[in-house]
């Protein structure tokens, strides 16, 4: 009887071993499903600061610029963001899901070109990050184009952001932003 109750805490012991092993190394970030539940609470109108800063130079030397920026959820089934609206530069991005595992951002840039990106969980909390997966329109040895795509969630109201544009095939430079959401 004893063997059999030191057998039973002993199974039990393991399993408890490894359920805790496996939490302590799960991911602390999102899954594709709840990045883009969490893309869908951005509705609305945003405004912030935005810097560009080229290689070789720091955020200390870039210039800081006003930007905005608005989200539109279209039929909860994605989500539009909108750049620079009603100017010769606007452009777009849309975000939508392919099932609950695949979170595609493609980005329609004033340029002309089209670059995807696919998120990846960073295992940081509260980043979605997107990375370069193909694009139209464009050759990505050569052609300008935003290449990887990284957001911080701050809190409901505040974000970051940091996207690497690309041209020759490498980073040339990167835009970051810090937005706040525009009380309606």
């Amino acid at each position: 009887m004893r063997k059999l109750h030191f057998a039973a805490l002993s199974a039990a012991l393991s399993a408890a071993a490894v359920l805790l092993s496996s939490t302590a190394f799960a991911s602390d970030g999102f899954s594709p499903d709840e990045a883009f539940q969490t893309m869908l609470k951005l509705e609305g109108n945003w405004a912030g600061e935005a810097q560009v800063v080229p290689v070789g130079q720091t955020r200390d030397d870039a210039a800081v610029a006003a930007t905005s920026v608005s989200f539109k959820n279209i039929g909860n089934s994605s989500v539009m963001q909108t750049f620079a609206a009603g100017t010769p530069a606007e452009m777009v991005s849309m975000y939508h899901q392919n099932g609950k595992e695949e979170l595609i951002h493609t980005h329609y840039c004033a340029i002309g070109n089209q670059p995807s990106m696919t998120f990846r969980d960073s295992g940081e909390e509260g980043v979605i990050d997107f990375q370069f997966t193909k694009g139209t329109n464009m050759d990505v040895e050569s052609s300008p184009h935003a290449h990887h795509s990284f957001m911080r969630m701050i809190d409901e109201d505040t974000y970051e952001t940091r996207t690497e544009h690309w041209g020759g095939g490498k980073v040339t430079s990167v835009r970051y932003t810090t937005m706040k959401r525009v009380a309606e």
